[in-house]
């Protein structure tokens, strides 16, 4: 039976080979341009010229998107993969500039008209923009991936904080999986937010209100044995703050981080049922 096991390889150099000819072609093209018109007469240069640019395109065109599916083949199903619209639309950009520019055609209306225009784009999309270089900055750094569990707090959400997985980066969002519901947020509000960034999620994240002789240790042993926790999950529980109100109180903060949901009830159990640390006895003598 006949099998064929280097077909995407193939396909691959397939690809190269067609920005390969279709770039030399279009080298090729601009070096003759000035025999070609040489040889029409000069009525129909005009009409020749635009030819000549027509033909330009396409075969830039054809480089261009030979090129950009051979960069990215590798990249599908990550977050880089969607830049390649704004790759392919910034190399269609740069190669009608250069292609106007190698047939003699004077730019520098064309530019001042696009400053003005980028100027006053970019003042009405700034936020937009923003979120934009932000996942581009985000995609390269890569302070999480997606799988991740971040916690995400900035003032730009007049202090909300937003816990979840990580679905998705993606040229303006970051989508987050919050209690199985989908929250997107703007990449730039990310990019200047505090991060905390973990394979595990915080199920629980509360204060308590203990006895100041509680052990707080022999009380996170208590929980990581009942709740079953799996190697990488936790029990965080350290001391706030003391109040001095009703005998006196230690308000402390409970941080459990687990793959399955926990039980908020069988924690309060396990919580009031434990057993305080005895005070040590007195010295006799």
């Amino acid at each position: 039976m006949l099998s064929h096991p280097r077909a995407p390889q193939t396909e691959g150099h397939g690809t190269w080979l067609t920005a390969a000819i279709s770039a030399a072609a279009l080298a090729a093209l601009f070096a003759v341009r000035p025999e070609i018109l040489g040889l029409v007469p000069r009525a129909d240069q005009l009409v020749v010229q635009f030819a000549i640019f027509v033909v330009a395109v396409v075969l830039g065109g054809l480089a261009i998107r030979a090129f950009l599916s051979r960069v990215f083949f590798h990249l599908k199903g990550t977050g880089l993969y969607a830049w390649r619209p704004v790759a392919t639309w910034c190399l269609y950009v740069i190669l009608g500039l250069g292609v106007l520019s190698a047939l003699d055609i004077n730019l520098t209306g064309l530019l001042a008209a696009g400053a003005i225009i980028g100027v006053v784009v970019g003042v009405a999309a700034q936020t937009s923009l923003g979120s934009v270089f932000a996942g581009l900055v985000l995609l390269t750094a890569r302070p999480f991936v997606v799988g991740n569990w971040v916690h995400i707090r900035t003032y730009l959400f007049s202090g909300m904080e937003y816990s979840g997985i990580v679905t998705h980066v993606g040229v303006v969002y970051t989508t987050l999986d919050v209690g199985g519901r989908p929250v997107r947020i703007p990449n730039s509000g990310v990019l200047m937010a505090a991060l905390t960034v973990t394979h595990v999620p915080l199920q629980i994240d509360i204060e308590l209100q203990l006895a100041p002789e509680t052990s707080l240790t022999q009380l996170s042993l208590r929980l990581e044995r009942h709740l079953h926790l799996r190697p990488g999950e936790s029990v965080n529980l350290h001391p706030v703050r003391l109040q001095a109100q009703e005998g006196g109180q230690m308000i402390c903060q409970l941080q459990i981080r687990s793959h399955l949901p926990v039980d908020l009830a069988q924690v309060s159990r396990l919580i009031m049922t434990q057993d305080p640390q005895p005070a040590p006895a007195d010295p006799v003598g």
